[in-house]
């Protein structure tokens, strides 16, 4: 009963048929319809762009000439900007400008895409983009041809497309010019990378900053770990002749010290607490580097001087801006026995000052200094540092004074006292004074501080009488604490000066260092070493 017969059988085998040979012509008929549409969609998108294109030609904008759109689009180019712990930050959500010029119009992407300068600059950072960075940085170093290109890769943890793409930048080595490296991971593996970078030439690489958070426990290992005794280079040994600029962890010196021969900005920070990389001999050969005009040094990086390098006398000829924190010792060592002829600037961050030498070779002949910036600096009127400071930089026309909750005294307070009681006015030439001192808020530190160095109002010393009035710069708090609750101070001080007030840190201590940087990599270039704090009602 349940089989069927031959006739039901029949029928259903010539209903399939009938069905399958349906739906084959209905499957073809869709198949030519839909490459029709998609062919009306072509001539379609042919058509509007043909058509905007027309549009789009009488605009004043796409009539300028090639060249000057090139120019307008490198000026909207992203500067990297500085994250609060003195790192760059690369990207946010949004794409990169240069991204953003390509979907503007047809002509547009073409001039963009075809102007080599628009991607020079790849930034990479952790989390990752959603599209693979290998293949955007392929289409980077495609559209950027024959430009060198600048770098900037910042790794918040480790992962194999990281180091892929290390790998992938390294086989075009010969078109670096800017690079900064950043990794917040400790444990992320370098050795490939610096196997990669040692024996390889980098004909066109200006700026290095490498700050991978290495962590070193100490000189041990079997002395396989030591710092660097000599400036024999690491990595880039078959040489980078025009490397300049060099900002380095202070752990980078034992695996990836790069050639110093040609370098005039050097700067080694310490991110950790730990052995110090760079001896002291090491050190003095940085120094007497012909170019050396810019130094940095950021913690307790150097180790100290043997017996026999104690107390001699240290030339650096061509140093013109230097900068120093939380190392005493090494600061003790250094600037007691520094004579610097073309030093203009010096940096003093946190740094608890040491006593005067009284070693007879002690000297200090800074002639040249003319902006001098202390800050959070303590043990000012124990170890009278600052006296001996002053003898040796007579000329200081501008000085920069911060203290955040000062303990132990500050600068405006040993400068008003070695006045008052040995007669002795420092720095009695200064022009202008700026100053954030936490607790401070009376006028009358500030008015004996201006009074000594006030010019006088009608002098015969033709040198005197052009010397400009002194100006004091204060934050606006206290400026408008003065007017209201001291106004006979306020005016007092007035008179006796030029009184404005500073409105960011970097009034206190410019963000860009070295100072009158032209490199745009180097533009506010902070260390996280010369951070300091200021109360946020100041501002």
């Amino acid at each position: 009963m349940l089989a069927q017969t031959e006739l039901e059988i029949r029928e259903r085998e010539i209903r399939a048929e009938f069905l399958n040979r349906i739906g084959r012509e209905l499957e073809g008929r869709r198949l030519a319809l839909t490459q029709q549409l998609d062919e009306i969609n072509s001539s379609l998108s042919q058509l509007w762009t043909e058509y905007g294109q027309l549009q789009n030609s009488g605009a004043y904008i796409n009539r300028i000439p090639t060249e000057i759109l090139c120019q307008i689009f490198s000026s909207c180019l992203n500067i990297p900007k500085l994250s609060g712990d003195g790192y760059y930050t690369y990207e946010d959500e949004r794409p990169c400008t240069e991204v953003i010029l390509t979907h503007v119009c047809q002509h547009w992407r073409n001039v963009a895409i075809n102007d080599p300068s628009l991607w020079r600059s790849f930034r990479y950072k952790t989390p990752r983009w959603k599209r693979d960075p290998i293949s955007r940085f392929s289409s980077y170093l495609q559209r950027s041809y024959p430009t060198t290109i600048d770098l900037f890769i910042h790794f918040n943890f480790s992962s194999h497309e990281d180091m892929a793409l290390l790998s992938a930048a390294v086989l075009r080595v010969d078109r670096w010019r800017r690079v900064t490296i950043i990794s917040e991971d400790n444990k992320f593996n370098w050795s490939p990378f610096q196997q990669a970078l040692r024996d390889i030439h980098a004909p066109n690489l200006e700026y290095f900053s490498f700050r991978p958070s290495l962590f070193v426990s100490g000189h041990a290992n079997g002395g396989h770990v030591l710092p660097a005794s000599t400036l024999e280079p690491k990595i880039f040994t078959l040489g980078a002749p025009k490397l300049a600029h060099i900002y380095l962890d202070s752990t980078v010196p034992y695996f990836f010290l790069p050639p110093l021969s040609n370098v005039t900005t050097f700067s080694l920070d310490a991110k950790y607490v730990g052995p110090s990389s760079v001896t002291w001999s090491a050190f003095l050969d940085i120094l007497a580097l012909p170019g050396l005009t810019n130094l940095s040094i950021g913690g307790e990086v150097l180790l100290g001087p043997s017996h026999q390098q104690l107390h001699k006398p240290i030339q650096a000829n061509a140093l013109q801006h230097l900068r120093w924190s939380v190392d005493p010792d090494g600061l003790n060592h250094f600037l007691s026995y520094l004579s610097a002829p073309k030093l203009e600037t010096l940096v003093l961050c946190r740094i608890h000052l040491p006593h005067v030498p009284n070693t007879p070779t002690a000297s200090i002949s800074l002639p040249s200094l003319r902006s001098l910036y202390i800050i959070e600096c303590a043990n000012l009127a124990s170890s009278h540092y600052i006296r001996f400071l002053a003898s040796g930089c007579p000329n200081i026309t501008h000085l920069s004074m911060s203290y955040y909750r000062p303990e132990s005294g500050h600068l405006l307070g040993y400068l008003n006292q070695e006045m008052e009681e040995a007669g002795r006015c420092h720095w009695a030439h200064l022009e202008t004074a700026t100053a954030y001192i936490d607790g401070a808020n009376t006028v009358a530190p500030y008015l004996a501080f201006v009074q000594p160095r006030k010019r006088p109002e009608s002098s015969s010393d033709e040198a005197q009488s052009l010397r400009r009035p002194l100006t004091l710069r204060v934050s606006n708090r206290l400026l408008s604490s003065w007017a209201v609750h001291l106004p006979e101070g306020w005016a007092e001080l007035n008179e006796a000066c030029n009184v404005t007030s500073w409105t960011t840190l970097s009034d206190i201590l410019p963000a860009q260092w070295p100072p009158g940087g032209t490199n745009c990599v180097m533009q506010n270039d902070r260390s996280s070493q010369f951070n300091f704090a200021v109360d946020w009602n100041e501002l």
